[in-house]
């Protein structure tokens, strides 16, 4: 891992490619009123140029997949990580009967990048690229391409989502690293960085096994619209005022602890590490993990089962 690669997407700005992600545009006279029957968010209230995230959730109000709903003009398009396809494409069909709705992939299309970092605003500005404001979709060029820039934070990060044609990243990568205020990023600093922030990701964080309101995505639902899949257990918990666990960030004294490590208070399981990331600079160690909604304190100290102890940090 690339420590000031990391560093940079906290601190500065980082451009990493989305290599994971499939784009799916969707046809039809019913798809906004589709999504927004299927999906956690207010997706009637999506305008053109505009995009939010948004869920998948099972009857249990677990979390399918996650998903960047957003619309480059009147079209609707839908943005998830490849391995959410096989599940949450399926379910999103399924409900396809009277509905003029039809999902086509055109991953093979486009190329994804994400801009993270208090400074990502300032490059794409100095790079002569569009700067939308939050929850908006503007359309550039990059390598004489149309291009189509989102503004949609990560957790405590200014983001950038970034749509370009398939040969156009060099290009991209190019004129944002000639402001010399973004680096180029991979994978695996983006993945150190989240952990950081307190972002979560699909496969680790957000599975079929956590309720929605344990991952305290709160920009990803709208508490104000109608039913969905999965919405009675969701409001319900909402309603009860705590879910059974909270998904908190962990600085950790010594090794970072590894995934699936238990947490202890007095000798007692009381959560599970889901993903963890070494010091950055003067930044500890740090973890990710559901710890249950009672152990939950700002500043309170766990042990790590195995050896070693982490502090509740966000």
């Amino acid at each position: 891992m690339n420590e000031s690669q990391a560093r940079e997407l906290i601190d500065g700005a980082g451009l990493v490619p989305l290599q994971t992600m499939r784009s799916y545009r969707v046809a039809g006279a019913d798809a906004v009123d589709y999504l927004h029957r299927m999906t956690t968010q207010d997706i009637a209230a999506l305008e053109p140029n505009s995009a939010r995230h948004a869920c998948v959730l099972n009857v249990r109000g677990r979390i399918l997949g996650d998903l960047l709903i957003w619309r480059p003009g009147a079209e609707v398009m839908v943005e998830l990580d490849a391995a959410a396809v096989g599940v949450v494409l399926p379910v999103l069909e399924k409900y396809v009967i009277l509905d003029d709705v039809a999902f086509e992939d055109v991953s093979a299309n486009r190329e994804r990048y994400l801009l993270a970092g208090p400074e990502s605003a300032a490059a794409l500005r100095t790079a002569g690229l569009p700067v939308p404001a939050a929850g908006a979709v503007e359309e550039g060029e990059v390598a004489g391409e149309p291009a189509w820039f989102v503004r949609l934070d990560r957790g405590p990060l200014m983001a950038f989502d970034i749509s370009i044609g398939p040969d156009a990243g060099a290009a991209l990568t190019e004129s944002l690293e000639a402001t010399e205020l973004a680096t180029a990023c991979d994978a695996e600093a983006w993945e150190a960085a989240r952990v950081h922030v307190g972002v979560p990701r699909f496969g680790t964080e957000l599975t079929d096994e956590v309720l929605f309101n344990e991952t305290q995505l709160e920009q990803a639902i709208s508490w104000n619209k109608g039913c969905y899949p999965g919405q009675e257990p969701v409001v319900m918990a909402k309603h009860r005022g705590r879910p059974p666990r909270l998904l908190v960030v962990l600085a950790a004294e010594g090794e970072p602890p590894p995934p699936g490590a238990s947490l202890l208070s007095d000798g007692k399981s009381v959560g599970v590490v889901t993903s963890s990331a070494p010091a950055l600079g003067s930044r500890p160690p740090a973890a990710l993990a559901y710890v249950k909604h009672a152990a939950v304190e700002r500043g309170a100290t766990l042990d790590v089962e195995g050896g070693g102890r982490a502090t509740i940090v966000g």
